[in-house]
């Protein structure tokens, strides 16, 4: 399983929270892989350990096209958000062994003949304990924090501050199925400085991608405004 990462003016916070959190697990420094600005000068400091890709591609939808392009058809690959800290059960303990449970997801994904996985939206154990199945495989959301899947060259994402719904999205109408794993999520600090929100993501640009979706897909999704202010999607399953 290779790991990829992208990042974009947060090294420090890869360093402190992703990176940290896979060193723990014991995850092989030769299976990190880590995507970057080319100006992104912050990042040099990972050279020597990690591989690291250089992009110039801008915006996190289209820096994941260039991440399918990258890796071979049919590869499966592990993304990971570069601010992810931990990674809880229904107990709300820590889960003992990262690898097992993402190739376990990838077994699942297999299993099922479909190509994409994800965890569990929120880390609340109250909420996770009313799911009666570890795995699903209906028409459900996937926060893009840590994801698997199997890379395809046919999904091309046109959203970028929507990519996780637009994901779900994409490969459950493409393969008739997603895979989330409802038994474990994933912790971090959501809308943390950096990342798509130096890189232009505000309530607005989250609007506009997520009516550009609704629009093209209104029988899978609603389009809604939380109590905050914020817009965001339910995904609904047709069946």
């Amino acid at each position: 399983m290779k790991y990829v990462i992208p990042s974009f003016q947060r090294a420090d916070k890869l360093k402190k929270q992703t990176l940290r959190y896979l060193n723990l697990h014991g995850v092989s420094k030769d299976d990190i892989y880590i995507v970057v600005r080319t100006d992104d000068e912050g990042y040099s400091i990972f050279e020597e350990e990690y591989n690291i890709i250089k992009t110039d591609v801008k915006g996190i939808g289209k820096t994941h096209n260039f991440i399918s392009e990258y890796f071979e058809e049919g590869e499966f690959i592990c993304e990971i958000d570069d601010d992810l800290s931990d990674m809880i059960d229904i107990e709300n303990k820590s889960i003992e062994n990262f690898e097992e449970e993402i190739k376990m997801l990838a077994d699942e994904i297999e299993r099922d003949g479909v190509s994409y996985g994800g965890f569990y939206s929120t880390p609340n154990p109250f909420f996770m304990k009313n799911v009666k199945t570890k795995y699903t495989k209906d028409l459900r959301y996937m926060l893009g924090l840590i994801r698997v899947r199997k890379v395809r060259k046919d999904i091309i994402l046109e959203t970028d501050y929507a990519e996780d719904f637009e994901n779900c999205l994409l490969h459950y109408i493409r393969d008739g199925g997603i895979v989330k794993n409802n038994y474990v999520a994933g912790k971090t600090n959501n809308y943390a400085k950096g990342g798509c929100n130096g890189d232009g993501r505000d309530n607005q640009t989250e609007k506009d991608a997520k009516e550009f979706l609704f629009g093209l897909y209104p029988t899978y999704c609603k389009l809604y405004q939380r109590k905050n202010g914020r817009w965001d999607l339910r995904l609904k399953d047709k069946n």
